[in-house]
């Protein structure tokens, strides 16, 4: 009885010194002018300057971190997330506690991946993901992530593969995960870029992620190959018919009606309708295409502000916009998904789509 009250005084003990260890540094940031910049100005501190600071206690430093960031960066749009922050930060996070996995996995992903779930900064989210390889090389889950995001972004097949087989050889990682993982490698290592193998990724993504939001993102994206599928089908079913009669169908129902495509036309998993893209004579869905021009435009739009922070002034017209861009930024220029050009203001900075969908 006595041993164990005495372990009971000790852990209190320890959490007495813990909390007295942390209110310095929660201070030190809640004092830096408001709520919020006190994450911007922490960053001004070292990594080695905040380790001195720490006493030893890196992780719970790190932790602090962690919390400070998802309470920031949850507070604002995607439109108004400062990518080179955001990095900045997980830098410090993963410099204090190397082997923090989570801060590599989602912090990797979300400067990753493109909006609505990222900031579409792919070398930045590779970067960090690098680093957690780096510091933690017994992990499968980090050149898992990494493999994913080589895959669908820069559409990188040989280093994704590459990276697959890596995860495949970890310690831990089940038989069943390791042939799974190693089929992956093969796949993206023979074929390249295929719905097969996309759609295999996302089931295995939306089976263990452990965060609802990407399930879901997993879930959307299953829905969108599947549309692709039908987009390609009827796409197919329309250049017969114009190669059949040397002009374009008055209505996508008419493809129907002159047995270029025999079923009818299908019920798209993610809704809206089917229609034709005259200027470059393919089938689109609605839904995807407003989508895709919804997220091209917040893309353009911020790297417009970017380039006003950067030089002063907007870009005059959209060719410097896209050059920037291209030449600039790790993203590029989208196209978009009906052929038509975006129209960009000089005046305000702001682009928009040339044509509206219903």
């Amino acid at each position: 009885m006595a041993r164990n009250k005495d372990k009971t005084l000790v852990l209190l003990a320890i959490l007495v010194l813990l909390i007295i260890v942390s209110v310095p540094f929660q201070i030190k940031i809640d004092n830096m002018r408001g709520k919020f910049r006190s994450v911007e100005e922490s960053l001004y501190l070292s990594s080695s300057t905040l380790k001195k600071l720490s006493l030893g206690y890196h992780e719970l430093l790190a932790d602090i971190y962690w919390l400070r960031a998802l309470q920031y960066f949850g507070s604002k749009d995607l439109e108004e997330q400062d990518p080179e922050l955001l990095y900045h930060y997980f830098d410090i996070i993963t410099d204090l506690d190397p082997g923090f996995v989570n801060a590599y996995r989602y912090g990797g992903t979300f400067l990753a991946e493109p909006p609505p779930f990222g900031l579409g900064e792919t070398q930045k989210g590779i970067e960090l993901l690098d680093k957690g390889r780096l510091n933690n090389p017994s992990n499968y889950r980090l050149p898992l992530e990494e493999a994913f995001i080589y895959y669908f972004y820069p559409k990188d097949y040989e280093k994704a593969a590459g990276l697959f087989r890596e995860a495949s050889e970890k310690p831990g990682v089940s038989p069943l995960r390791k042939a799974s993982i190693a089929g992956m490698a093969a796949s993206a290592h023979a074929k390249g870029g295929n719905t097969e193998l996309s759609t295999r990724i996302w089931e295995i993504i939306y089976e263990t992620s452990p965060s609802e939001g990407r399930r879901n993102f997993a879930l959307a994206k299953l829905k969108e190959i599947d549309t692709m599928a039908m987009e390609s089908e009827l796409t197919a079913g329309l250049r017969e018919y114009i190669k059949t009669y040397g002009k374009l169908p008055s209505t996508i129902d008419e493809l129907v009606n002159t047995g270029f495509i025999e079923d009818g036309i299908p019920e798209s998993p993610v809704g809206g309708k089917f229609m034709i893209a005259p200027r470059i004579k393919a089938v689109r869905n609605s839904v995807l295409a407003k989508e895709q021009i919804k997220h091209d435009l917040a893309f353009l739009n911020a790297k417009s502000v970017r380039f006003m922070k950067r030089y002063g002034e907007y870009p005059k017209d959209l060719k410097e916009l896209e050059e920037y861009v291209d030449s600039e930024t790790t993203g590029e220029t989208p196209v978009h998904p009906l052929g038509v050009e975006y129209i960009y203001n000089p005046e305000t900075g702001k682009v928009k789509s040339g044509v509206e969908i219903d």
